[in-house]
């Protein structure tokens, strides 16, 4: 029978599961506005920062009233290329969801919601 070196088992662990990079998910990290967040203003500039690259033309946002109703959003360029941006205009006071999915540069798809209050003067 032959033995392997005692450095083969640690090395073949790095190598095949010991990459962070190799599980990779974009997760969100922070959002504008953030979860729960009461907004004072019939506008909503949204901002939802990931913790790594995302592939924005392959990504989507969408948002939902109270109602149900979804619109789709149209998402602005950002500098970053872990941020997708948008922005929301003439909305009613009241509940809203954000629902995010995002495409990772390493080829995972996420998805989230972000909730925020609409309670402008």
């Amino acid at each position: 029978m032959t033995h392997l070196p005692r450095w083969t088992a640690p090395l073949a662990l790095l190598l095949l599961g010991g990459s962070p990079a190799a599980f990779a998910h974009a997760i969100l990290i922070r959002s504008t506005p953030a979860d729960h967040a009461i907004v004072q203003s019939h506008q909503v500039n949204m901002a939802l920062e990931y913790n790594s690259r995302i592939e924005a033309t392959r990504c989507t946002l969408t948002l939902t009233n109270l109602a149900g109703k979804t619109f789709p959003l149209q998402m602005e360029r950002s500098a970053m290329p872990s941020e997708l941006k948008a922005v929301a205009g003439n909305l009613a006071n009241g509940n809203y969801q954000i629902h995010w999915q995002v495409l990772a540069s390493d080829g995972h798809i996420t998805r989230g919601d972000v909730a925020f209050t609409v309670a402008a003067q």
